[in-house]
């Protein structure tokens, strides 16, 4: 939360460091000299002798820049390698198509000027206008913080100025007052000053800059206070740029309509917070990148880590006072306060806008990993005003009448799998109720942490989400929910040899339940974080990425409506648009010996893929199949009997020469009722090692498995097996055996596929997991046929093993289990 001390400053920093210039050139400078247009100079610090600014006469001091007024279409080029001292204070403005360009020359590093600890800007600009200024080092070090900046643009000319560009510059170690006011403590500094009447700027934009140890914060395209005025300051573009260590904040903008702050990649700011002396602007509070005051602006592409605020600690804010700001495609992870801040209004002195509740906003297509926590950062902070993924200051802002009044928060991915990590997923320092609504639809919320969600006014919205892990109490109520793992591709980074890293490790298999299963939302931007499409009439996937996992099979899902290119096979199916699972369509088999064939060209020999499908029957007790065959092994397949969507797995290796394989959803004979098939899936194995040690009791002992329960203990038998010679036979109640391998990989998914059945069709046999950094998960099946069970876990972020078991829990007669395996999803 951005906070203003209430003892207002006499007079603007801005005022006080552009007095000083003034003096300054009028007790020391000689006036500008006019000089031609169009014409190049140079500058070589390192130049014996100062020359007349030609390249082979160079200047050898900033005072000549200083004592020259520039025009259209000039060059001041400083000599690479070269090291300047002091402050550059140019004269004159470029025009539109013609600016002036500050720049090197020659070959080796850019071009130094160093301040040398001197107060104010290293470069400033009073009123001038069409600018470019790139490719140059600024530094200005000082044993204690004052007001300086890096590049500073001020406007105080009561109208409205053009063009300032700066790029490709690297600007480190500014001393400003790192509690102090934006523009005047920044690396780029680009500011209005209070002028009647206003003063505006358009077309500011700065790009592909780094920036270090800036204090206060590296990018402020501001007024030089709170409540300065109403103009707003357009066309502002801040992309590509790199920031480590600021201060404070690393983006603001206030007082814009438009802006643009894309591509960005900001780290470990926030760690000050000191104030300049009593009157004068302070502000201890930061963020990674926000607004006030501003009009349509889009935040995306950007990431923010490890911001260590104690205040407010997010990576992103929309603070007080906007209208239609977007954020979308940012990636958030380790910020102490959180990924989100929202302000409610509160009053700001001659700020009207402070007072009406920022409207418009929406959040979508972002990825937040870890977020309230600096765990894994190389500095951290104590939060003074708690944490949260989605973090409210105090109640919901609505705005009344406005077409977007409500908060929109969808198609986000939330990862919280940080040992003992308690960050709640909507947090307000209001406590755990709070008045006002929001909508929060298609979110993908891992969360193995403690942390909860406060509760809403009624209206709120909360559908399609997926809620995985830990389910507190006061998890929102959500019809259409999902709560089995997302299946991530890599999430957290704990295998650091995985291709699937930062961003790309919230991909998801095609095997995820988030396919699919998302809700239509009309204006949703049309494409997710990864640049896939995203359809205004089809189902999307819950969370960021919309994408089909790499998934071989084409129409999956039957959402074109149609068969094509799947066959039919024995009495003819058909594609219905009732009894999907997701989207919109089905297969639909006959009653009995009926279904569809696809075969899948391109596939790799002696390669393992894995086959996954949802299915379901209508009359309890028949069967339909999904499997494989004519792959050069033997055909496989899975049983599902359950009246409602049950997902099924099968694992198959192609032979030495075969390249093709056909999957198939089959409707067994001898039924009365239809099935259905949805959502099917093959995806390449490039780690199919099963971890578990004889899988299938065929060394004939139960080592290593161990028994579990107090009934009749389990034993491995001579009979009922799927496969092979042995299988595993419990006894008629809590009965059962688990094993406990070792050497997982911490944060990565895996599937645990067992085989199992029950000796009377009334009582259930368990096929699950337990001790794997999350709840335990576990599926039963009561087919007195072997059945596959299907289950997908992600391990904890510091948990390298994980239980594995067969379990049958209550009944007179026995259960079977037979054929496991467990491994990693990469």
């Amino acid at each position: 939360m951005k906070r203003r001390r209430s003892d207002r400053p006499v007079r603007r920093a801005s005022r006080v460091l552009t007095l000083l210039a003034t003096l300054a050139g009028a007790l020391v400078l000689p006036a500008h000299a006019a000089m031609a247009a169009g014409t190049t100079y140079y500058v070589d610090c390192s130049a014996s002798a100062n020359g007349n600014g030609t390249q082979s006469s160079p200047w050898n001091s900033v005072s000549s820049v200083n004592n020259t007024t520039f025009g259209p279409g000039d060059n001041v080029l400083f000599a690479a390698g070269s090291t300047c001292t002091g402050q550059l204070t140019p004269g004159g403005s470029g025009a539109s198509g013609s600016p002036i360009t500050v720049g090197s020359y020659g070959s080796g590093a850019k071009p130094v000027i160093d301040a040398n600890g001197a107060t104010g800007p290293v470069i400033h600009l009073l009123n001038q206008q069409y600018w470019e200024i790139g490719n140059l080092e600024l530094t200005n070090a000082a044993s204690s913080p004052a007001y300086r900046s890096g590049v500073l643009a001020e406007n105080s000319s009561g109208g409205v100025l053009h063009h300032i560009r700066v790029h490709d510059m690297n600007i480190h170690h500014i001393s400003g007052w790192p509690g102090g006011w934006y523009s005047t403590n920044a690396g780029v500094g680009v500011q209005t000053d209070h002028t009647t009447p206003v003063s505006t700027w358009d077309d500011v934009v700065v790009e592909n800059n780094t920036f270090d140890h800036v204090d206060r914060i590296a990018v402020a395209v501001t007024p030089d206070g709170d409540g300065q005025g109403t103009g707003l300051t357009t066309g502002t573009v801040i992309r590509g740029n790199t920031m480590t260590y600021d201060g404070a904040d690393d983006i603001l903008v206030v007082k814009n309509d438009g802006a643009l702050i894309d591509g960005n990649k900001a780290g470990y700011g926030g760690a000050k917070n000191q104030c300049p002396p009593s009157g004068q602007y302070c502000n201890g509070a930061s963020a990674g990148i926000w607004m006030s005051g501003s009009s349509n602006t889009v935040v995306q592409n950007n990431e923010v880590y490890c911001h260590v605020n104690g205040a407010d600690g997010t990576g992103y804010d929309v603070d007080w006072g906007n209208h239609n700001t977007t954020f979308q495609y940012n990636y958030s992870h380790q910020n102490l306060g959180g990924f989100m801040l929202v302000m409610p209004p509160f009053s700001i002195a001659n700020e009207p806008t402070s007072t009406v509740p920022s409207d418009g906003t929406v959040i979508r297509y972002n990825i937040s990993e870890n977020d309230g926590t600096n765990a894994g950062c190389p500095t951290s902070g104590t939060p003074t005003h708690g944490t949260g993924v989605f973090h409210f200051v105090g109640n919901i802002p609505n705005k009344s009448g406005s077409s977007g009044a409500v908060p929109l928060i969808y198609n986000n991915t939330i990862y919280v799998n940080k040992s003992g990590l308690n960050t709640p997923i909507l947090y307000s320092r209001r406590g755990g109720s709070v008045t006002g609504t929001l909508s929060f639809r298609n979110n993908a919320v891992f969360n193995y942490g403690t942390g909860g969600y406060f509760t809403t006014s009624a209206g709120s919205v909360y559908s399609n989400n997926l809620f995985y892990g830990t389910h507190p109490s006061s998890e929102p109520a959500d019809s259409a929910k999902v709560v089995t793992d997302p299946e991530f591709r890599n999430p957290g980074n704990a295998d650091a040899s995985s291709s699937y890293t930062g961003v790309d490790a919230y991909q998801v298999h095609p095997s995820s339940p988030v396919v699919r299963a998302g809700a239509v939302i009309s204006d949703n931007g049309g494409k997710d974080a990864f640049g896939n499409t995203v359809s205004a009439t089809a189902a999307p996937n819950i969370g960021a990425y919309n994408g089909t996992g790499g998934n071989l099979v084409s129409n999956a899902g039957f959402e074109s409506g149609s068969m094509s290119p799947w066959t039919n096979s024995g009495a003819a199916p058909s594609v219905t648009s009732s009894g999907a699972r997701t989207g919109g369509y089905a297969l639909t088999t006959q009653a009995s010996g009926s279904g569809a064939n696809q075969t899948l060209t391109g596939l790799n020999p002696n390669t393992t893929y894995l086959l996954t499908g949802w299915a379901k029957v209508a009359n309890s007790g028949e069967t339909l199949a999904i499997g494989v065959k004519n792959y050069g092994g033997a055909e496989t397949f899975t049983n599902v009997s359950t009246t409602s969507y049950s997902q099924a797995a099968v694992l198959f290796t192609t032979g030495g020469s075969n390249t093709s394989g056909t999957i198939y959803c089959w409707k067994n004979t001898g039924g009365t009722g239809a099935g259905n098939c949805d959502d099917l899936a093959v995806e390449r194995m490039s780690t199919p090692a099963n971890t578990l040690t004889n899988a299938g009791f065929e060394t004939g002992s139960l080592s290593p498995w161990s028994r579990s329960g107090s009934g009749t203990a389990s034993n491995v038998v001579a009979s009922g097996a799927r496969t092979g010679t042995y299988s595993l036979q419990t006894g008629a109640a809590n009965s059962g055996v688990e094993q406990t391998p070792t050497g997982l990989a911490s944060s990565a998914t895996y599937l645990l596929a067992g085989w199992a059945k029950a000796a009377d069709g009334s009582e259930q046999v368990s096929v699950g997991v337990k001790s794997f950094g999350g709840t335990e998960t576990y599926l039963r099946t009561s087919t007195t046929a072997y059945s596959q069970q299907p289950v997908f876990f992600t391990t904890g972020s510091t948990n390298t093993s994980a239980t594995a078991y067969c379990y049958k829990n209550a009944g007179a007669s026995a259960g079977y289990c037979d054929d496991y395996t467990l491994i990693k999803l990469s």
